[in-house]
């Protein structure tokens, strides 16, 4: 007695078999009329027209191959998930090729052959090239649904939401849109990443078209050495790889690139959910499933330049703005609120004995007053400036100077007695050299300074007030000098 379960499923190989086969041969009978139509006008598209030839080819045989593989009486039983995404990415790689290659076509021709019945013929012709490599996909879909199992699978529920879908895109009517890059996004940088060569012609010729910058690596270590050589904006990246896979490389690049400095969309024919959450969890930021839509990549990878610039420039204001808040915006040095910050972190950890000791000084330009009589508050400004590129230069870190107000500065050392003397010597004098260009006038200026030291105090509005009466005595005693606890440094 024949089995009739048997039989049915054989019928139903058949029609899975015969609806992918229909398409995929229908795709060589329009590229014979393509290229004929084409060989007439004199365009030169023969690579891209053998591209898609090539592919389907390769399409064909490895659908034939699988198919008896996995319906055949010698198939063996079930094969893991990773299998089944594996031959799905395998039959789709190519379709990928088929719909790229066509697009750019389209493109192409509608650029440069005038309109005619003709060049309209061509383009309809190519159109149903990538109809039918979409039917195949779909083809595909079901032969591996059919035997990972799910045959029984219904198709209304799809069919319903098909309908639904076209309904809503008819009542929205014809709106106009279109994909346009920046001035300042096009002169990014993108790495492509996938062994198949066609893939990264068709991704580097879709982008370039738009003004975009490319390059390839057909490896995981050739796209290791791209990011060495110069940092891209954005890295297209084949999941599967000859040497390291796309997953072990992204994580790869994360553990020395952010995701905000070195953007990375995973490609791959894998769109099961789990795929596409693993890699963002490794830190892609976006996931392109093959074949490759032209418009959906364009739009993929113009949102994340996008992204990327706008951190760049969040980034930079940021730092502006602490910049302006912590900087004296005349001098260019520590303001008020930054340099006695730091002075009562300072006196914090003399409490905890977490420190060195230092001293203050407290600074003030002699005569200041004469200045801006003489000169200006331009001229006042000017001498206020150089004042204090003297001092940032001569206190460098762990030491800091910031201006106070008007013409006073502090300046936090750590330094013992000894060798506070010898700074402030050496200080005077350089402050007696320093002179200020200004409108063909030359101004100098001397500068007075009072001390006092960390072990003077637990308190630093404390220490301010010693330093602060010491400057006055220095004031009062004839100025371009400093005064310490118990001596004074007096200038030439």
């Amino acid at each position: 007695m024949v089995d009739s379960s048997k039989g049915a499923k054989g019928i139903l190989l058949t029609q899975i078999k015969q609806d992918f086969v229909t398409p995929a041969n229908a795709i060589f009978d329009y590229l014979d009329i393509v290229e004929k139509a084409v060989s007439k006008l004199d365009l030169q598209s023969e690579d891209e027209l053998n591209q898609i030839k090539s592919s389907c080819n390769k399409l064909i045989n490895q659908y034939e191959e699988a198919f008896n593989l996995y319906t055949g009486s010698e198939s063996e039983g079930d094969k893991t998930p990773e299998e089944y995404s594996e031959l799905r990415h395998n039959l789709r790689t190519p379709l990928n090729a088929i719909i790229g290659y066509g697009e750019i076509l389209i493109e192409d021709f509608e650029e440069d052959i005038p309109e005619s019945r003709t060049r309209r013929i061509i383009i309809n012709d190519l159109k149903h090239i990538i109809d039918l490599a979409r039917e195949t996909e779909k083809a595909i879909e079901v032969f591996v649904d059919f035997i990972r199992g799910n045959e029984n699978k219904s198709d209304e529920g799809d069919a319903s939401q098909v309908e639904t879908a076209e309904a809503l895109f008819k009542s929205l009517g014809d709106i106009e849109h279109s994909i346009t890059l920046s001035d300042e996004l096009k002169s990014s940088d993108i790495l492509i990443v996938d062994d198949n060569k066609t893939n990264c012609e068709v991704l580097e010729r879709r982008l370039s078209m738009s003004g975009l910058k490319c390059r390839t690596a057909y490896d995981g270590e050739s796209a290791l050495d791209e990011v060495k050589k110069k940092t891209p904006d954005l890295i297209l990246l084949d999941v599967i790889l000859p040497d390291i896979n796309g997953l072990e490389l992204l994580k790869r690049f994360r553990s020395k690139h952010s995701v905000e400095s070195l953007p990375v969309i995973m490609v791959s024919a894998f769109d099961d959910v789990d795929s596409i959450a693993k890699c963002i969890q490794l830190g892609a930021q976006d996931y392109l499933p093959k074949p490759i839509n032209g418009t959906v990549l364009l739009a993929k990878v113009v949102s994340s330049l996008e992204r990327k610039l706008l951190r760049e420039r969040e980034k930079e204001l940021v730092n502006e703005l602490h910049i302006q808040a912590t900087t004296d915006q005349l001098t260019g040095i520590a303001n008020r609120r930054v340099i006695f910050d730091t002075l009562e972190n300072a006196v914090s950890k003399e409490k905890i004995k977490d420190y060195k000791p230092f001293a203050i000084i407290v600074f003030d330009i002699d005569f200041f007053k004469n200045v801006n009589d003489t000169y200006g508050h331009a001229g006042g400004d000017e001498v206020l400036k150089s004042f204090a590129r003297l001092l940032d230069n001569e206190i460098s870190q762990p030491n800091q100077v910031g201006r106070i107000g008007g013409e006073e500065f502090l300046a936090i050392l750590y330094m013992d007695n000894t060798s506070l003397d010898l700074f402030a010597k050496n200080l005077i004098e350089k402050i007696q050299q320093n002179i200020v260009d200004y409108e063909d006038t030359k101004i100098s200026i001397t500068a007075s300074g009072g001390v006092a030291f960390s072990e003077e105090s637990n308190s630093s509005s404390d220490l301010v007030n010693k330093a602060d009466k010491r400057l006055y005595k220095a004031k009062k005693s004839g100025r371009n000098r400093f005064v310490l606890i118990d001596s004074e440094i007096v200038g030439e």
